[in-house]
């Protein structure tokens, strides 16, 4: 156990749990079956909440939603070994070293769907049911009220008209951005005390870890792409795909 937690931030750390293995008939290896459950969920969850959009009356024909899926785990580690020589009741020497480390991967996915085109959810993969293992699979996006409800808003709130030939003309387009920050750690903290040594003094643990996971999805709902034409839905897209990944750049991962 202690191997273990000491070796943290030592190697390129897994995205799926360490209990999380692929099944044995799996064509993925653990981490391509987590990542593929993911991006499955996802894709189930917009089919749903088109198709109850569509069946709602508020979905327009002609739209397409790009998405972008960021996963991202960071593993830190640290040892802290310490220990007090005491010679006499007014006299004692401490020793002490610190040595931590850190690892990051990243794994970002971009899919884009013209909404005309996803009929149903009785259709592969959706029809082999929800996958099921993390907890963030098992979490509830809320894709298909959100839509809903900003289509519902966009027709009692409908843009002005622009200029006739405007090739921005009445352009609207809707995004949803959804993350999970998943924060583990531990820590082991041994201590003897003999008659002149004592070990494990000192505010900060022998051994630690720490295992934050960030995923990012954006998903952004407007006017097909065409080539060579402008596009609100995509400029917006990118943009905000750039903010979201300078906001996790920056982000600091504390060390345990």
């Amino acid at each position: 156990m202690v191997s273990t937690l000491a070796g943290c931030g030592t190697y390129v750390p897994p995205l799926q749990e360490y209990f999380e293995t692929a099944s044995p008939d799996a064509v993925f290896s653990a981490g391509g079956q987590f990542e593929y459950a993911i991006k499955t969920k996802i894709y189930c969850d917009i089919v749903e909440a088109v198709v109850a959009s569509r069946e709602a009356g508020v979905l327009p024909t002609g739209w397409a939603v790009q998405t972008t899926l960021d996963l991202q785990v960071d593993e830190s580690g640290s040892l802290n070994p310490g220990a007090t020589y005491i010679d006499s009741p007014t006299f004692s020497i401490g020793a002490g070293a610190v040595l931590s480390s850190q690892a990051t991967k990243e794994s970002k996915f971009g899919s884009y769907w013209n909404l005309d085109k996803l009929k149903g959810a009785g259709s592969s993969p959706c029809a082999n049911g929800r996958p099921v293992g993390s907890s963030l699979l098992l979490s509830e996006l809320g894709i298909a009220q959100w839509l809903k409800d900003s289509l519902r808003s966009r027709y009692f709130l409908p843009s002005s008209e622009g200029k006739k030939g405007d090739p921005f003309f009445k352009q609207d387009f809707l995004s949803l951005h959804v993350k999970f920050i998943v924060t583990s750690s531990g820590s082991v903290t041994p201590a003897w005390k003999l008659v002149r040594v004592t070990t494990g003094n000192g505010g900060l643990p022998l051994v630690g870890a720490g295992r934050v996971r960030t995923h990012d999805l954006l998903l952004t709902f407007g006017p097909t792409f065409a080539a060579g034409s402008p596009n609100l839905a995509i400029s917006s897209h990118a943009a905000q795909d750039f903010g979201i990944a300078v906001s996790n750049g920056r982000r600091v991962v504390p060390t345990p």
